[in-house]
């Protein structure tokens, strides 16, 4: 509706460019007054605050009363990430979807509920906040790659390699996540050569990454290569005893 009244008002001004020009200049809108600062609220917004401090810092913040509907949203996001973090997803969605009532505009607070919402098992529903998030950040690679690889778990493999490969054309630099991610649309699409190719490129980059071992042990079993298959699967279980559980999830099993 928002971009339909936009449109509306654009055509007008070109039918009638003189009423445009002899109209007075109109003043910005005020800003809205700035939350007073708090040790509360800092550490709510710091990210290397420890999961339960932020959560009881976020809290009190928001519950000071002090807080501009801005701050409030931040403030309940942030203690929504900290939730997440301890494995509180339902309690985590709460606080994104208060967040997304207090500011509409908020990308990050859609992008985080997709995240606790992928992390419940909510494959669909968490792509719906991921393209709410890049409708209104078109060109956040995180946003895309989320997407990606949530669509990659629903089966929708070429929205899916779409999404990820824009992700990694509009990322300042090379990260594991990102080749990751593509490396898993590919299996699913069951390209396993480049997929191959994506999780040895995350591999180079964050040697340690469980989830690119096992995703790349996963191509290679079934391109018919088992010893390269059972060496990856080995070293990954090596970093995380619980990698195999994790990737039963979304259909990466050993056998």
């Amino acid at each position: 509706m928002r971009e339909r009244l936009l449109g509306a008002l654009s055509a007008l001004l070109l039918t009638f460019p003189a009423l445009a020009q002899q109209s007075p200049p109109t003043q910005p809108p005020a800003m809205p007054p700035a939350s007073p600062k708090s040790p509360a609220m800092d550490a709510c917004l710091m990210p290397k605050t420890p999961p339960d401090k932020r959560i009881s810092a976020c809290t009190s913040a928001i519950e000071s009363g002090r807080l501009s509907d801005t701050d409030a949203a931040k403030a309940y996001n942030n203690r929504g990430i900290a939730a997440h973090f301890k494995g509180q997803y339902d309690r985590a969605i709460v606080d994104h979807s208060e967040s997304i009532r207090l500011r509409p505009d908020y990308a990050e607070a859609y992008s985080d509920r997709g995240n606790a919402k992928l992390a419940k098992g909510l494959y669909a529903l968490a792509v719906q906040d991921y393209s709410e998030a890049i409708r209104l950040q078109p060109n956040a690679p995180s946003y895309l790659n989320n997407r990606c690889f949530a669509q990659a778990i629903l089966g929708q493999t070429d929205q899916a390699l779409s999404d990820c490969d824009t992700a990694i054309k509009l990322a300042p630099k090379r990260t594991a996540t990102l080749y990751d991610s593509r490396g898993y649309a590919l299996v699913r699409a069951k390209k396993y050569d480049p997929a191959i190719r994506d999780f040895s490129t995350a591999l180079e980059i964050d040697p340690k990454n469980a989830n690119s071992l096992w995703g790349r042990g996963f191509a290679y079993m079934r391109k018919g290569e088992p010893e390269k298959a059972k060496r990856d699967f080995a070293t990954a279980r090596a970093i995380d005893p619980a990698i195999e559980y994790k990737m039963v999830d979304i259909g990466l099993t050993a056998e």
